[in-house]
């Protein structure tokens, strides 16, 4: 069984390394996520959870991810994060897709973890988008 510290430094390695340099992403995904998990109350499986990361690769490289801050309690982990990353390909935005022009951008993010059986059932996310959105376009 997986240790909540541990289960955070597998969480942003599945994150940090591109899926398809893995040779089962989807079973790697599983090592640490429930499927589905619950993503801010929406079920997600985890084949779909590794598209999300194979589109994070597509946009982004050189990721690195710092832990600014965590709390835990027995099944609870929080954890304040900066994720910095190269913007090298399309971005899908929720305003549009946005071109790659090699700018290096930062955001914070927020995840409320939930843990059974050493695995992460349910998240509550809360990711700085606009920060980093407004860190590659001229606005």
């Amino acid at each position: 069984m997986t240790t909540e510290p541990d289960l955070i430094e597998l969480l942003f390695e599945l994150w940090t390394v591109p899926p398809d340099l893995r040779t089962d992403p989807v079973a790697d995904f599983g090592t640490a996520y429930a499927d589905p998990v619950l993503i801010n109350g929406v079920p997600m499986a985890l084949a779909d959870l590794v598209e999300r990361a194979r589109l994070l690769h597509h946009a982004f490289e050189e990721h690195s991810i710092e832990i600014m801050d965590r709390t835990e309690q027995p099944g609870k982990v929080a954890v304040a994060f900066r994720h910095t990353a190269r913007h090298t390909g399309t971005w899908r935005t929720p305003i549009g897709e946005i071109a790659p022009t090699g700018r290096t951008v930062s955001g914070l993010g927020i995840d409320l973890l939930t843990v059974v059986d050493g695995r992460i059932a349910m998240i509550w996310v809360l990711a700085d988008e606009l920060q980093r959105i407004m860190q590659v376009r001229e606005i």
